[in-house]
């Protein structure tokens, strides 16, 4: 995970990594069209994969709202049907 952790910091290199008590998720931009998923989880299962650009951004989609949310209680992401009407509410009165 460390080698995968270090090629994010590699020149134009695109990344997301995503930490917690109990893993490590992260995204690195391969060839165009392509992005290496690496996850490490607590205390030291691994897996890395390569994955089509669309299947990436999918995942980290599924990660900020299915997963930090568990982790992170204000994290400003719509984790429910009933925030939506407060999203709505913000737009209607022009502030949070």
């Amino acid at each position: 995970m460390i080698k995968v952790i270090d090629e994010t910091t590699e020149p134009g290199k695109s990344s997301v990594i995503i930490y917690t008590k109990d893993y490590i998720y992260c995204l690195v931009s391969k060839e165009p069209g392509t992005w290496k998923e690496a996850v490490f989880e607590f205390p030291g299962s691994f897996s890395v994969k390569d994955i089509p650009s669309d299947k990436a951004l999918l995942l980290l989609i599924e990660e900020l709202t299915k997963g930090l949310p568990g982790y992170f209680e204000n994290i400003p992401i719509v984790k429910d049907p009933g925030e939506i009407n407060k999203i709505k509410d913000m737009i209607n009165k022009g502030s949070p």
